[in-house]
């Protein structure tokens, strides 16, 4: 214990006597994961040394988790409250099953008194720690440490090196058996392959993860695709457990608390896999903006062609259009040839087989089926659950005003709502509600992005603004009033 000490820059300055009277007064204590060693606004009564494992120090005063850092084996928590007879400032959470040395209260006293020297070293620590809490920084809640389970581990790993510029380990823990791989290729791209001599116990996984993950910022555990003591125990220490190919197991669905993601092994799925752990997942919002919609097409083609990814995307009205036929797997060809043309399709006079005109109109001058089918044919019948990337369509209730977002059923309906132009196409009748343009309510749905965790969220947005609408300057140059329906419309493009 006291050469643990030795190793801790906050006892390294003392003397062989200091230390072996701090180390005949520490106890040891044992943490599983999520457990809190304290908790915010607790009186102090001691302070703690990480023999092995790791914590996070955090605050949820404001009703979120706000992280203020990890700990590895050798640092030390809890001592500005024990110092300074405060309460703790912040929650001690455990994140790999730790072992804690205990400095209790009425011992650091007895120490103190014994053993001055003690007292200043404390001094000099505590000015340290409060100059650094003035610079600190909030940090994100991160999925460092993966339990990977399935043959493209090594892919995963090297594109998560890529992506972040951070080392990799890859931890074999049997789920790399059959597989040959080369260190010296790994370790170019950036990729430490540790396997160790000696079969690991599920006891013994604790200690030595806490000890990789103060080596390497990424940690994968490469655990066999069965149920064994280790792989369970390896799953409950990650932060996410993902499973790249192979079709779910019983077994992994008692891990009922734990994050568990799954991909397929593509090439750009495994990707994919490794923007989410990386928290680099790249959203996509189109705009509505009636015919301006199709300039999005030629957005999706810069994005193509400087190899930018689409991780999700929101859209709404023309946005929904464009975005649902691209999603569903048209390709950038496709929507330019469907652009082109739909002047000529939805002509009045020469596209009439596209209208169902009602006559009279009551809540839209066309009814909208033979547009829905349309889409049906556009988009192969498909639904949200066949689409490679979610997609999120957004519809406006007409009675309630709310936001509608569909992300489950046949897309063409989703489109139908999104796009229903008041006055021009009836309402959609969908599940009881009368929906209409979701950019009533949401013209460029960013926000529903980032609600749904995306942090790189690209927008295309195609809403011209009130100065730039051709019409309104040519009643501005004319000097003229506009009709009842161009008031109508004017009021609706200033809402």
């Amino acid at each position: 214990m006291k050469h643990n000490l030795r190793n801790i820059p906050f006892f390294s300055d003392l003397d062989e006597t200091v230390l072996d009277a701090i180390s005949r007064r520490l106890q040891r204590e044992h943490y599983h994961k999520n457990a809190n060693i304290f908790l915010e606004d607790e009186p102090g009564d001691c302070m703690y040394i990480i023999e092995s494992g790791q914590v996070k120090v955090i605050s949820e005063k404001d009703g979120r988790e706000k992280i203020f850092g990890y700990l590895g084996p050798g640092n030390f928590f809890g001592e500005m409250a024990l110092l300074l007879g405060d309460k703790r400032s912040a929650t001690a959470r455990v994140v790999i099953d730790a072992d804690l040395l205990v400095l209790r209260q009425y011992d650091l006293e007895e120490l103190l008194s014994q053993h001055p020297s003690i007292a200043v070293m404390m001094t000099r620590e505590l000015g340290r720690r409060l100059g650094r809490s003035n610079k600190e920084k909030e940090e994100k809640e991160a999925f460092n440490i993966v339990a990977v389970m399935g043959n493209s581990s090594a892919t995963l790993a090297r594109y998560l090196a890529q992506l972040t510029g951070e080392e990799v380990c890859l931890f074999d823990l049997g789920g790399l058996a059959n597989i040959t791989l080369y260190p010296a290729p790994l370790a170019q791209a950036g990729v430490a392959l540790v396997r160790d001599a000696a079969p690991l116990g599920p006891e013994d996984l604790p200690e030595r993860l806490g000890n990789l993950v103060e080596q390497y910022y990424w940690v994968l555990l490469c655990i066999a695709p069965y149920e064994t003591p280790l792989t369970l125990k390896a799953m409950e220490l990650a932060d996410v457990t993902v499973q790249i190919g192979a079709a779910e197991q019983s077994w992994t669905q008692q891990i009922t608390s734990k994050i568990f993601w799954r991909g397929d092994e593509s090439d750009s799925a495994v990707r994919r896999m490794a923007r989410r752990i990386a928290q680099r997942l790249v959203g996509l919002a189109l705009s509505s903006g009636n015919a301006r919609g199709f300039a999005h097409i030629g957005v999706l083609k810069v994005l193509e062609e400087n190899g930018i990814p689409i991780d999700m995307m929101a859209a709404t009205s023309a946005g929904a259009v464009v975005g649902s036929m691209y999603v569903a797997g048209h390709s950038i060809a496709d929507l330019i040839d469907f652009a082109v043309n739909v002047q000529r399709q939805y002509n009045f006079l020469t596209g009439f087989r596209y209208w169902d005109f009602r006559l009279p109109p009551r809540s839209g001058l066309i009814k909208g089926n033979m547009v829905l089918n349309y889409f049906r044919k556009w988009l192969s019948d498909k639904t949200f659950d066949d689409l490679p990337i979610p997609l999120y369509i957004v519809a406006t209730d007409l009675i309630s005003g709310e936001e509608i977002v569909f992300d489950r059923g046949p897309i063409a309906d989703a489109v139908r709502a999104s796009m229903s132009v008041i006055g021009i196409l009836e309402p959609a009748y969908v599940s009881g509600r009368f929906l209409i343009d979701g950019g009533s309510v949401n013209p460029v749905p960013t926000q529903l992005l980032a609600d749904k965790g995306i942090r790189i969220i690209l927008a295309s947005n195609t809403i011209p603004s009130l100065e730039d609408r051709i019409h309104r300057r040519e009643l501005r140059r004319e000097g003229r009033l506009p009709n009842v329906a161009g008031i109508l419309m004017g009021a609706m493009e200033i809402m």
